[in-house]
């Protein structure tokens, strides 16, 4: 009895040897090459609250920045066990998205997901690598010419006035309202009208369950965390062993109503210039299957439900916040229109008005929608930081993070970074930051949002109805501060943001 008692103490302990040898294994990775690592924890990596979130794993990629940013261009660092290169110095953060993009094509989110197992991401550029992501790229982008978002404005106009409608009366009931449920409403209303052409009833009583399946795949995703933590422990994991990452009633749920959106366009074709008729036309000429049709149309859905949703119920947080800001918003916008039955202006003003951009533009730095970034090296490169006498080679296979909240609170370039301050965005401000790299709202460089200028035109519409109709008032529920909850993925302030609105007179 004692012998099988001290063999099993035995195997336990070495159990426990060879686990904590396999989390610390690659630690010293980036030591060995020359490069300063910040303390790495067993299995916790260099960002813990990405394992235990106490708060959100941004901040831990923040704190990073700022210790090391005026004596290191760069520092090796570790998601769990995988060794990441994160980048300090904007110049060398510019390279990589834009004068070095061939050396660094790929994102790291193609290392967790099979596209096999998941059909409806196959098509989507941002998880695909090298000549597919070009392929499937040149064939999704001229889906989103002027013509047809000009095109889906004209109902962008209509669905803007139904959410005026809907938060008008919701207000009489005197309860606040979820900025975010708000935003998710126009904006799964609007793709669903403007690239499936069916309802979402999202300002009914009987709304499509949008918003519960949204949820499903953002925020209690099991699959997704168990991929990104594969992805983590296991860098080199093959592609058989990588798990599905959408939720199965995800995948009937926006499969099935895909698939029914074309079959009816099918059936009662329509010469229209909007996307579900082009996609058609595009699965003509390119010869696509229904699996890539789909999953073309999802590439909306995908890329624009969650950011567009999320930007849309922070600018309104900030506005609410700053009076005196929305109070200038409101008379651009007003100027702007040629009287007061004119909800919105029209499409080419819409998206020239200086203070609406620089009021977005402030909300996407303060509150961006991805924290960071992840490049895989797909040529060998070097990089020469001013901080460091000699150059890092990069080999292909290398990764490198990019601290995007950090960057966008960093007080050397955003003096009293907390602070909403629109105007470091006008008379060139937008330019300024991008050429500088420190302003990575929507990307940069060629693998930038591709959708980006649809979610533009859609957010900028459903801010300026709202706030030309109404005054925005934080609502008590609303906690303080701009901390992001721990619990959810992307960028969300934490708490919910709960608004009150009070509508303008005609005579404001």
């Amino acid at each position: 009895m004692y012998r099988m008692l001290l063999l099993l103490t035995l195997i336990i302990i070495a159990l426990f040897v060879l686990l904590y040898a396999f989390l610390v294994w690659n630690f010293g990775h980036w030591r060995r090459r020359g490069i300063r690592e910040p303390r790495a924890l067993p299995l916790l990596g260099s960002f813990p609250n990405i394992v235990w979130p106490r708060r959100h794993f941004s901040n831990d990629m923040r704190d990073i920045y700022m210790k090391y940013r005026e004596t290191d261009s760069y520092v090796g660092t570790y998601l769990l066990r995988a060794p990441k290169l994160l980048l300090l110095e904007p110049k060398l953060i510019n390279e990589v998205f834009v004068s070095a993009f061939r050396h660094f094509e790929n994102n790291d989110a193609s290392r967790m997901i099979d596209t096999r197992k998941d059909p409806l991401v196959a098509c989507n550029p941002f998880v695909l690598d090298g000549d597919e992501w070009r392929k499937q790229r040149s064939i999704f982008s001229p889906l989103l010419t002027s013509g047809r978002i000009r095109n889906a404005y004209g109902n962008m106009k209509r669905i803007c006035d139904m959410l005026c409608e809907y938060i008008d009366k919701c207000s009489d009931c005197g309860q606040p309202q979820n900025g975010m449920d708000l935003g998710l409403r126009f904006t799964s209303e609007n793709l669903f009208d403007c690239v499936l052409g069916i309802e979402a009833r999202s300002f009914t009583d009987s709304p499509l369950p949008v918003a519960k399946h949204n949820k499903e795949m953002s925020e209690d995703n099991r699959r997704l965390a168990l991929a990104g933590a594969l992805n983590g422990l296991f860098p080199c994991l093959p592609l058989c062993l990588r798990p599905k990452i959408i939720p199965p009633s995800y995948d009937r749920f926006f499969g099935e109503l895909v698939r029914e959106a074309f079959d009816l366009r099918r059936c009662k074709r329509q010469e229209r210039n909007d996307f579900i008729n082009h996609l058609l036309d595009m699965q003509r000429e390119h010869q696509l299957s229904e699996a890539q049709l789909a999953s073309h149309a999802m590439t909306f859905m995908f890329d624009g439900l969650d950011t567009t949703s999320s930007t849309i119920a922070h600018c309104l947080l900030l506005l609410g916040r700053h009076p005196d800001c929305q109070e200038r918003l409101w008379q651009e916008i007003d100027n702007a229109c040629s009287g007061w039955d004119q909800l919105l202006p029209d499409f080419e003003v819409l998206n020239e008005l200086p203070y609406l951009s620089a009021c977005l533009n402030e909300s996407l730095r303060i509150y961006p929608a991805g924290g960071w970034a992840s490049k895989t090296c797909t040529a060998p490169y070097t990089f020469h930081g001013s901080q460091h006498d000699s150059p890092l080679k990069m080999l292909p296979g290398d990764n490198v993070m990019i601290p995007i909240y950090g960057l966008h609170h960093d007080p050397i370039y955003y003096p009293e970074p907390h602070a909403f301050r629109p105007e470091r965005f006008l008379n060139g401000g937008l330019k300024r930051f991008q050429q500088l790299g420190v302003f990575l709202g929507f990307g940069n460089g060629p693998r930038q949002c591709v959708g980006i200028r649809l979610g533009l035109t859609q957010t900028k519409a459903a801010l300026a109805a709202i706030v030309r109709r109404f005054e925005v008032h934080i609502n008590g529920r609303t906690l303080d501060g701009i901390e992001l909850d721990p619990l959810i993925f992307v960028g969300v302030h934490k708490g919910g943001i709960w608004l009150d609105f009070v509508a303008r007179s005609s005579r404001q």
